[in-house]
Parts: C-alpha cells; sequence; structure tokens
C-alpha cells in the first residue's frame, strides 16, 4: 500500500510514570515526531490520512498501525485553530481504497510471453506567553487534551509537568506554529493489554481553517525517508504545494458510493476525491507544511495493465491456427510443385517419342519399319 496509497500532525511518545527522565524520537511520521518512554522505540508499519474541507472547516482523520515494546505513548497534533477530536472508523479507509483501485485494462496476446511475466489556517485565541488549557477528554483509550502557548518553552514546560516530555529539537521545531499563534492538542494514550502494538483507533480532528492545510514540517526530525498517502475530500481537485506528489486518483464521489454512514456525512452532497502519494521522501525535503490549492476538475484514474493471455479460437491459441495454417500452405505448394513436375516430366517423355530420329525419318519411316499403306 495498493494508498494505496494518504493528516498527520506532530506525534510524540511520552512517559507515563514521573521517575523516567529520558525519552527520544524514534519515529516522525508525516505528522511529526514520535517518543517513547523506552529505548526500544516505535515503527510505524502503516500511515494514511483522510483531509475533508468544506471552505471553512478542516477535518483530518489519522490511521496508523504500530510497533513498538513501549507500554504509553503521547501525541501532540499542532492545528491553527482549536480542534475538537473524536474517533474515526478503520472501515473509511478500506472504503475509499477500494473506490480509488485503479482500473483494469486486459490485452489479449497473439503470441506466447517469452520470459517471466510482468504483471491557511485561522488564527487560534492569544493567550500571552504562557500555556492555556482550553479543554479535556477521554476519548476511549485516549486522553485528549487541548493546549494554546505563545512561547515554545513554555509550551515544552507544561508538557514535561503533565508526563510529556519533549527533546529540544522538537520543542525548537514547534517554534513556527507557536509564533502563527496554533493551538495543540496532546494526547496520551495506552495499549488496551500489554504494549502498544497493532492498528490504533483512528482519530478524527476538525478544526476552523481559512484554506487546507497538512502540517507534516516536524517529520524533519524524522531519521529515516517518509511516506504520505493523502486522501483528499473538497470541493474541487486539489494540487500539493511544499513537496512534490503523485496523484493516483482524481474524481467526484457522492454518497451513495460509500457503505459508512461516518464516511457518508464526509462526502455530503458530494465531494472531489482526490488522492495523493509519496514514499521515501528525504526528511530534510519537509521545509514546511502542505498547502492545498484548488485545480481544475479534470478526473483521473490509474490503469493497471493486466496480461489477459493469449487470443484463441475454438480453445486453440491462434498462433498454432496461423502456424498450422502457414504449414498448410506450405504442404500445398509443396505438393503442386511435385504434381507440375510430374507433368512436365510426362511432356518430356512424349515429346521426346514424336520427335525425329537422328537419319532424318521419322518414327513411321525407319528402316525395317513395314511399308506405309497410301491413302486413297
Amino acid at each position: 500500500m495498493r494508498i494505496r496509497h494518504l493528516a498527520r500532525l506532530a506525534l510524540v511518545l511520552a512517559v507515563a510514570t514521573a521517575g523516567l527522565a529520558l525519552m527520544r524520537p524514534s519515529w516522525a511520521c508525516g505528522c511529526g515526531a514520535l517518543i517513547t518512554s523506552t529505548r526500544s522505540g516505535v515503527d510505524v508499519a502503516d500511515e494514511t490520512s483522510i483531509v475533508r474541507y468544506d471552505g471553512g472547516q478542516e477535518e483530518i482523520v489519522m490511521r496508523l498501525s504500530v510497533r513498538s515494546q513501549a507500554r504509553d505513548a503521547a501525541w501532540l497534533m499542532p492545528t491553527p485553530a482549536r480542534a475538537r477530536v473524536t474517533l474515526g472508523e478503520s472501515d473509511w479507509f478500506d472504503q475509499l481504497d477500494r473506490l480509488t483501485e485503479p482500473a483494469v485494462v486486459r490485452h489479449r496476446r497473439w503470441l506466447p510471453r517469452l520470459g517471466g511475466d510482468r504483471t491557511v489556517g485561522a488564527e487560534a485565541p492569544r493567550t500571552g506567553d504562557g500555556v492555556g488549557v482550553l479543554g479535556r477528554q477521554r476519548l476511549g483509550p485516549f486522553e485528549v487534551t487541548t493546549l494554546s502557548a505563545g512561547d515554545s518553552g513554555a509550551l515544552a514546560s507544561w508538557l514535561t509537568a503533565h508526563g510529556y516530555r519533549l527533546p529540544g529539537r522538537l520543542a525548537e521545531a514547534l517554534k513556527p506554529y507557536v509564533a502563527r499563534h496554533w493551538t495543540y492538542t496532546a494526547i496520551k494514550l495506552a495499549p488496551r493489554q500489554g504494549r502498544l502494538t497493532g492498528a490504533l483507533d483512528p482519530l478524527r480532528v476538525t478544526f476552523a481553517a481559512d484554506a487546507p492545510v497538512y502540517p507534516i514540517r516536524l517529520s524533519r526530525l524524522a531519521a529515516s525517508p517518509q511516506s504520505v498517502h493523502l486522501y483528499v475530500l473538497a470541493p474541487h481537485r486539489v494540487s500539493i504545494s511544499g513537496l512534490s506528489m503523485l496523484t493516483t486518483y482524481a474524481g467526484r464521489v457522492t454518497p451513495s458510493m460509500v457503505a459508512s454512514p461516518g464516511l457518508r456525512s464526509m462526502v455530503g452532497d458530494g465531494a472531489f476525491l482526490t488522492e495523493v502519494v509519496r514514499h521515501g521522501v528525504p526528511p530534510a525535503d519537509f521545509t514546511d507544511d502542505l498547502r492545498l490549492g484548488y485545480t481544475a476538475d479534470t478526473p483521473y484514474r490509474e490503469v493497471e495493465n493486466v496480461d489477459g493471455g493469449l487470443v484463441t479460437f475454438l480453445g486453440v491459441p491462434a498462433y498454432l491456427w496461423f502456424i498450422a495454417g502457414v504449414l498448410l500452405v506450405i504442404v500445398a505448394g509443396a505438393a503442386a510443385a511435385l504434381v507440375s513436375a510430374r507433368r512436365a516430366a510426362r511432356a518430356r517423355r512424349g515429346a521426346a517419342a514424336a520427335s525425329p530420329g537422328t537419319d532424318g525419318t521419322t518414327g513411321e519411316n525407319r528402316p525395317g519399319s513395314p511399308p506405309a499403306v497410301p491413302r486413297r
């Protein structure tokens, strides 16, 4: 992943106990940096986001599947305005993945194949240089706290005092968001049992925005190339600025094209779906957040060329019929040539029998032949 394929903001995994003093970013995804309370780190096996924008409000639904030995985590997500967080559904991604599958075109072949087969955001309320707690809620396995901050150092201090611990590089990376007076959604999570591993419940983050934006700047903290896979639902087809992306699908969708009521509500009366993908992005390429602008509503769908097998006639490959026809023509030609040669040989023998002798007489007046009877 068909994304197959696609709202990832700052991810931070933190300490669950006050005695732990060392934390490190073990992975930076499309939405930020992961930090664990152990040295085992976190490996994000799969990450895709749904981004919806209706002209004044943006929604980001992010699905992560992780592998880790950690028992707790924290997720810090910057947004241009105060966010409301709810749970999404994993099936939404499956439905969009099926909807954007490449069109399959089967090509029939006349000959057998030689070799192997190949088939911009609204401003949040200012709170001075301190940190303001805008809200708290419990959401399934997540403890969600919404914050505002006028100083990145104060934000880091607040997080540290409340069980979060940001490394210096991450606190520094948050400065551009603090300067623009963004808010932050701090999300603590823990596995229902055992270690933090497997598929996490998708989180749906909703906030006001003057223009669609996908905060991704914190991916500069990653230690390895990153992947970005987005499904964007908007009034029009979107183009991405800030990073070169590959558009793999573009087309208008209606509620009847999806099954889940939650996803239908995101589609509304209809939306233009744009799927964009980029794999193996060097961390240094994340110089700013992604800006989503409108472009012409030209539909697009990838085409997957599939080997449709050999052309057949009456169950027999057509090329064998062709070979049989060529052989038949060759045999018929050879037979005709043989018959013609035999006829020519007989004609020569007949001509030789009727030709004059060496003494000037014909076969009828040769010596020793009975005299010809004159005709009356």
